[in-house]
């Protein structure tokens, strides 16, 4: 057969010019690409890229949907079935709306897809697709899978799967189980020594591990990291990062990593899913940029607790530990997460169409804020983050990354998409449809 994967164009609103000069290679076509048997013709359209052609032969389409672009992935999939062709829908937005994903499609794969793509692949040769294929969770990652892909400046490598963390914003566990499995250290390795850009990102939830056994895992991935000579990012949690490790990440060529900070309200830790401790974060990024590592925060605005006050005192937390980097998003209560079916029982979701959950609209009732003045403080916030004089004093020199490439050019791309922004860009449109509701 040949058979289509096609990740679906994603809108980044805020983010617009730092992804198109710094896109990070999607994984997840790759890795499914490798679970389908090898006498299929497969080809990957990813639409970031290039243009989807809906008149190209194919037998069966199969497309991963994020809630951010459910709609337009249902109108790819109504368009190819259309013409023909089988459709699967798979990803975080199917998996935690079946039903609704299955209006557009004739087979939808609910969870991980390591057990069941043979299976979905057989029966759609044969024209036998089954309504829903739910996948059991993964006791291990077969040998042979793909988890590496390419961009223009950096390599994006997957060496685990899973999360250990239970975050109520976090729709992962909920859809595809808990657990934390890795990849074959060989295959990983192997990763690492065919790589030939500046930069490896490794696309693990949760990088290094939280087991003895997790850390010599990577520690061999650090070694060969070093090796090669080649500048590495990940994303970490604060409580792995003893001296030592800080070290062995130093010595490995490690430029920075992303911490999900998530708040500085301790009142939102239950939510958070972790401790909040401001002092403790401060001595702690302090301790990061004392090893010439950088450090990217993410934190979400909008909790129960949140109050004007709090994003304000965030934006100042932000430029105090002289973060290089930070992502700022609201509140966005994903189908399938534990915030989303408390939210939808109180009566508090406002929209049901998928386009409005991207991060930058408030799709909920606030406690403390009206969604407008949610929306409009957080942007406000947002570009103070990027004044001129917060980019001055948070640029550093002599780090384990070139400032100019990694702190400095990503700084002034977001400073330059929120000049263009206004509160329009974060207001629900009256004018879209409740999308499936």
């Amino acid at each position: 057969m040949n058979i289509l994967l096609i990740n679906p164009f994603q809108s980044l609103n805020i983010n617009r010019y730092m992804h198109r000069q710094y896109p990070v290679a999607n994984v997840t076509p790759y890795y499914l690409a490798s679970l389908i048997p090898p006498n299929h013709q497969v080809e990957i359209i990813d639409e970031s890229r290039q243009q989807i052609n809906f008149d190209q032969p194919a037998e069966l389409v199969c497309i991963s949907t994020l809630t951010v672009n459910a709609n337009h992935s249902y109108r790819i999939a109504d368009a190819f079935r259309r013409r023909g062709c089988q459709v699967i829908l798979g990803g975080p937005h199917a998996s935690a709306l079946p039903e609704e994903a299955k209006q557009h499609c004739d087979a939808v794969v609910i969870g991980s897809a390591e057990a069941v793509m043979a299976q979905v692949v057989s029966d759609a040769e044969s024209r036998k697709l089954q309504d829903y294929y739910h996948n059991r969770q993964p006791s291990e990652l077969p040998a042979h899978i793909v988890g590496r892909a390419v961009s223009s400046w950096q390599t994006s490598i997957l060496a685990s799967r899973g999360c250990e963390l239970q975050c109520s914003f976090c729709s992962s566990q909920n859809i595809f189980g808990k657990f934390y499995l890795q990849r074959p250290l060989e295959m990983v390795l192997a990763d690492i020594e065919a790589t030939d850009t500046k930069y490896i990102n490794f696309l693990d939830d949760n990088f290094y591990g939280a087991s003895p056994q997790a850390h010599a895992y990577y520690d061999e991935i650090l070694k060969a990291v070093a090796r090669k000579g080649i500048t590495w990012l990940a994303q970490v949690r604060l409580p792995i990062l003893t001296d030592d490790i800080l070290s062995k990440f130093r010595d490995s060529n490690c430029a920075g990593f992303l911490i999900g900070f998530e708040s500085i309200n301790p009142d939102n830790s239950r939510d958070v899913g972790k401790k909040v401790d401001v002092d403790f974060f401060l001595s702690e990024i302090e301790r990061i940029h004392a090893k010439k590592i950088g450090v990217v925060g993410s934190f979400i605005f909008g909790f129960d607790e949140d109050t004007p006050e709090t994003i304000d005192n965030t934006i100042d937390f932000c430029i105090e530990s002289r973060m290089e980097l930070a992502a700022f998003s609201l509140l966005t209560p994903y189908p399938g997460t534990r915030i989303y079916q408390e939210m939808k029982e109180q009566g508090r979701i406002l929209s049901y169409n998928w386009d409005d959950y991207n991060c930058d609209k408030v799709v909920f009732k606030p406690k403390n804020f009206t969604p407008q003045e949610l929306a409009e403080h957080k942007l406000r916030a947002v570009k103070r983050f990027y004044t001129w004089s917060s980019i001055y004093k948070r640029m550093k020199f002599g780090m384990n990354y070139n400032t100019f490439n990694l702190c400095l050019k990503p700084n002034l791309l977001r400073k330059f998409a929120l000049t263009s922004c206004d509160e329009t860009l974060c207001t629900l449109n009256p004018k879209e449809p409740l999308a499936h509701a």
